[in-house]
């Protein structure tokens, strides 16, 4: 219960683009206070402040949440018996699955038909078109591209930052399960500080770090896909490590005494074995940085870069029937690659043996 309170704590108190869409002005967190400073104020110092007071947060959670495992762990053992858990009655059914209808399939079917609706105030009584869909690849005076520019550079952005991800994340996970433990646990820790920063605390870090030679890389097409990327690498790794370890020791000794060296060991016995979870740790990193925003809205100084969440928010920022349509074919078409790249992430999963702490 300490470790799923602490996941839903974590994704609350950094969330930001259902904060910022749906609440407003009015419904302000220390998430959107901090891009309002920096963006639209200019306020580097009051944004500074309210993200260190955020990271302060979320590294006391983290603390607590540790110590009360640890407590929990170290208690007195239970001998647990099985117990015969009775079937769930019909009603009981029922109910759980016309909540999970109601809180999570009505708000896509609803966003799905405004998007083929002629009328938005109207909705499908109105009539259905595909005429949204069809303006996406036209540009509006709102957009520097087109909304159909913008999602090809989010599936790019997406597949170099899934790539990073891999590439960082696999290392990282070689180095915490092979390397001394106080040094392991310390990287640990330090590679899973984006995902408990948040992406807004790790875009504006990119933005006021990086805005000085020799490190000006505002302009520099990788900005955005390595900071999509510092927000996959603690996903890779939730899912890299504990296959690692699982790995059965005596296949390494064994290789050892027929004289591979270490790297080939790593080589040969690691990555064939690890390979899979690589596989899924990229497909969470590509779904991860295709929905990104926090980051995202710190970072692009080039028009042409503009990712397809971002070109979401300004539609939906302007009042006129004809831009909300494209918002909610554009909102379509971004769920729908995000939900196919989960279904992939779901058939290795399912084909192999991926472990993993997500």
């Amino acid at each position: 219960m300490a470790a799923a309170s602490s996941i839903v704590f974590l994704f609350c108190f950094t969330s930001f683009g259902v904060v910022l869409v749906l609440g407003g002005p009015t419904r302000a967190t220390l998430e959107t206070e901090v891009w309002r400073h920096a963006v639209f104020r200019g306020d580097l110092a009051s944004a500074t402040a309210l993200a260190v007071v955020q990271m302060a947060a979320v590294v006391a959670m983290v603390v607590v949440t540790n110590r009360l495992q640890r407590r929990r762990a170290g208690g007195p053992k239970r001998v647990v018996r099985r117990a015969v858990v009775p079937r769930a009655s019909g009603g009981l059914l029922a109910g759980n699955l016309a909540l999970l209808v109601l809180v999570l399939g009505l708000p896509i079917a609803v966003l799905v038909e405004r998007s083929l609706a002629r009328s938005q105030a109207g909705g499908w009584w109105g009539g259905l078109t595909l005429d949204h869909y069809a303006a996406l690849a036209d540009r509006v005076t709102l957009l520097p591209v087109s909304a159909l520019e913008a999602l090809g550079n989010s599936l790019v952005f997406a597949v170099v930052a899934a790539g990073l991800a891999v590439l960082v994340g696999g290392l990282a996970s070689l180095v915490v399960v092979h390397g001394r433990s106080a040094v392991a646990r310390a990287f640990d820790l330090g590679m899973m500080l984006p995902l408990g920063a948040s992406a807004v605390t790790v875009g504006f870090g990119m933005l006021i770090a990086l805005d000085e030679p020799p490190l000006d890389f505002r302009s520099s097409r990788w900005l955005v896909p390595v900071a999509h990327a510092l927000v996959g690498v603690p996903f890779v790794m939730r899912i890299v490590v504990p296959t690692l370890r699982g790995i059965d020791v005596r296949l390494r000794e064994a290789a050892a005494v027929l004289g591979a060296a270490p790297a080939r060991v790593r080589r040969e016995i690691d990555l064939p074995i690890a390979a899979r979870a690589l596989a899924v740790g990229a497909g969470f990193s590509f779904a991860v940085s295709l929905g990104e925003f926090g980051a995202t809205s710190f970072l692009p100084r080039h028009p042409d870069r503009l990712t397809a969440p971002l070109a979401l928010f300004r539609l939906l920022s302007q009042p006129g029937d004809a831009l909300r349509g494209q918002a909610m074919a554009l909102a379509v078409l971004l769920m729908v690659a995000t939900a196919l790249s989960v279904l992939v992430i779901e058939g290795w999963g399912r084909r192999g043996s991926v472990r993993g702490d997500l």
